[in-house]
C-alpha cells in the first residue's frame, strides 16, 4: 500500500487544567479488583477542542491498550484511538465505539470524505469517496453523492448517489456509476 502522508496527532497531556476537562469512556486497565473491565465513563477526564485532544496524565495511564496497542477513546462526541505514547487519531464512529480495524485499516474523516488509516495511524488510502464502508476481501462499497438518512431505531443509513466498489489500491473495481440497489449483487 502507497502511504500518502503521515497524519500522527500527539495529545497534550495535563493534568494542572483537569477543572476544563469533561467526561470520557474508554475501558480500563484491569485491577485485582475488575479482572476484566468494561467500557466506562469518566468525569473530569479529556477535552477535544480547536482539533486537540486534552487528555488527563492519570487517564492515560489508565488506558487499556489492546493488541494492537491502542485503545478505543471517546470525548466530546468523538471517537480516537490512542496509543501509550500519546498518538491519536480521530476516526468516524461505529456501533458505539470506534470504527474497527478491518485488514488492517480504519476509517476517518479528511476534508469531509472517508480515508483510510493503517495502525501507525499513517494515512494510506484518500480516495475522496462521500462516503465508503470497510474492506472486506480486498474491497470496498464506496459512494459519491450519498447522504445520511434516519431509518428507525436510532439507526442511519447512507442513501441516494452513485455506488461502486474499490480496492485497496483505491482504484475502481466496480465503476461508481451504479444505484444501491444496482451494486448490491456487484
Amino acid at each position: 500500500m502507497i502511504r500518502y502522508l503521515t497524519v500522527i496527532c500527539m495529545l497534550v497531556i495535563n493534568s494542572a487544567f483537569a477543572g476544563s476537562f469533561g467526561i470520557c469512556g474508554y475501558i480500563p486497565q484491569s485491577t485485582a479488583d475488575n479482572p476484566h473491565p468494561h467500557w466506562e465513563i469518566f468525569e473530569d477526564c479529556a477535552s477535544w477542542e480547536n482539533a486537540v485532544l486534552e487528555i488527563s496524565s492519570k487517564h492515560l495511564a489508565n488506558l487499556k491498550f489492546e493488541e494492537p496497542g491502542v485503545a478505543g477513546f471517546y470525548a466530546a462526541e468523538q471517537h480516537f484511538y490512542v496509543k501509550p505514547g500519546g498518538e491519536y487519531l480521530q476516526v468516524i464512529p461505529h456501533d458505539n465505539g470506534a470504527d474497527p480495524f478491518q485488514e488492517g485499516l480504519t476509517r476517518s474523516l479528511l476534508n469531509g470524505k472517508i480515508a483510510y488509516f493503517d495502525i501507525d495511524f499513517e494515512l494510506v488510502l484518500a480516495p475522496g469517496y462521500d462516503w465508503a464502508w470497510p474492506f472486506r476481501d480486498g474491497r470496498a462499497l464506496v459512494c459519491n453523492g450519498c447522504a445520511p438518512t434516519p431509518v428507525g431505531d436510532g439507526h442511519t443509513a447512507m442513501r441516494g448517489g452513485l455506488w461502486g466498489y474499490i480496492d485497496v489500491q483505491g482504484r475502481e473495481v466496480v465503476p461508481v456509476n451504479f444505484s444501491e440497489a444496482e451494486v448490491a449483487g456487484k
